[in-house]
């Protein structure tokens, strides 16, 4: 029973990829398009330069806006709830829809490049926070849409490089960003620049559209599939109900012998809150390491846009060399390996605190040790679970709320009423040591559990 249904579900994520015609046929080795990654990549790195423009300008944001830092801090809260809705939706428009994936992340990248080239001109908190929502809510639809599509693209390889390498794109675009952005924040021009980066980094996703428009048309707009597609997932669909069917007859039957399904959805919530954990860390940093390093060690604004930069380098070099690490270590080896890492490099930070050659260090090695931790986690889970949309959903939430939820309380950590600047690298080391811990039990309860391939074969 287990394995139909895993069986199944692997058919209805996988359908409507670009090798369907090979899996009806004869199996073809042949490598699928490199071209078609790589417009799936620069979707990563226009998400990525978007991210990246947040840690620079936030005290931008309240000159702009004529709002304390207190009420600025709500604009993050915005984009991780947006990117939270943004994933779920993402999950349920894939598989409701496994056609118009390309189509749909068009419309997202287009509107995550109108949303930035409008943020610089608005002049108030609340459509400023609306702005931001725009953003975030197609960006976390983006981050769904690519990832999933790249699983069904490589559905025949080894998928982790290439995750690995989508993920890189993302670091690639936030280190870009702050170094884009730097010159613009000098103190020597009377007048702010920094909107001519942010419409700079809107017309970069220009380029992006059309290349995914050229495949959304070719492939699906002009399709003579669509008939035969739906007709298929309603097939799929019927077969799902009957196999729940069974499932739920079975377990009344043996109600002491627990599910697939029940064991399926326990170890998503633990994957989910991991990930809950990391990303808020990994966001929280990025966002605030530019404030922190102003208001603790009293950089120039344009200097501490450097440092952003420079863990957003660390970042995605992190990412760029988890593609040849992914091939020869294991997901497993590669996630304790990161957490190390990142305990070791939150500790020299805290330690060392009033010492500014140690934060470009402690940031280098953070950025390093934080880079592939989301990519293997997801080729981790994958060797367990087969990914859908929804899973896929499901697993984005819990970064989307860790996105939401750490960097706020940062926000309001680093009052000088509360725990002042400090309080950033606390939080942060306490969020890793969680993460830690968290991973040590999930590698408990997994011990026991046989991988996604063995029960496909039984």
């Amino acid at each position: 029973m287990q394995s139909l249904s895993t069986s199944v579900v692997s058919l209805h994520t996988l359908h409507g990829s670009p090798t369907d015609e090979a899996k009806s046929g004869k199996i073809s080795t042949k490598k699928p398009s490199i071209i078609y990654f790589f417009a799936l990549f620069y979707s990563f790195l226009s998400m990525g330069f978007g991210s990246g423009l947040i840690g620079p300008t936030l005290l931008k944001f309240g000159e702009q806006v004529k709002s304390p830092f207190e009420e600025v801090v709500y604009v993050l809260f915005t984009r991780s709830f947006g990117f939270l809705i943004g994933t779920l939706i993402g999950g349920t428009l894939i598989d409701r829809f496994p056609l118009l994936g390309r189509t749909f992340l068009t419309i997202c990248v287009f509107t995550m490049c109108a949303s930035t080239l409008i943020i610089p001109l608005v002049y108030q908190l609340v459509p400023m926070i609306v702005a931001h929502l725009m953003w975030s809510f197609t960006a976390g639809i983006v981050d769904n849409l690519a990832q999933i599509l790249t699983i069904r693209h490589y559905d025949k390889f080894n998928v982790n490089p290439y995750l690995q390498a989508l993920h890189g794109a993302f670091g690639v675009g936030a280190f870009l960003s702050p170094l884009i952005i730097a010159p613009f924040l000098k103190n020597t021009s009377p007048v702010d620049q920094w909107h001519y980066a942010y419409w700079l980094i809107g017309c970069l996703h220009i380029p992006n559209i059309i290349w995914i428009l050229a495949y959304a048309l070719r492939d699906e707009v002009f399709s003579k599939k669509i008939e035969q597609i739906t007709l298929e997932n309603k097939q799929i669909d019927d077969l799902n109900n009957q196999i729940e069917s069974i499932v739920a007859s079975d377990e009344q039957t043996n109600p002491a012998e627990p599910s697939s399904t029940s064991k399926n959805r326990f170890f998503l919530i633990l994957i989910t809150i991991f990930l809950l954990l990391y990303v808020g860390g990994e966001s929280a940093f990025g966002a605030y390491i530019h404030t922190y390093a102003t208001l603790h060690l009293n950089f120039p604004k344009d200097i501490s846009a450097y440092i952003n930069s420079l863990f957003w380098a660390s970042f995605a070099f992190g990412r760029l060399c988890g593609i040849p690490l992914s091939i020869k270590l294991s997901a497993l080896q590669m996630i304790f390996i990161d957490l190390i890492g990142c305990i070791c490099s939150l500790t020299l930070l805290y330690v060392l605190n009033k010492s500014p050659l140690l934060l470009w260090i402690g940031s280098i090695l953070y950025g390093l040790s934080v880079a592939s931790i989301y990519p293997s986690t997801i080729a981790f889970t994958e060797r367990y679970v087969s990914i859908t949309g929804k899973r896929m959903s499901f697993i984005a939430v819990g970064g989307s709320a860790g996105d939401a939820i750490i960097p706020l309380l940062i926000g309001y950590s680093i009052n000088p009423k509360i725990l002042g600047p400090i309080g950033f690298i606390l939080i942060s080391l306490a969020v890793a040591i969680l993460a830690s811990l968290l991973f040590a039990f999930i590698l408990i309860y997994v011990k026991h559990r046989p991988e996604k391939e063995t029960v496909e074969k039984k």
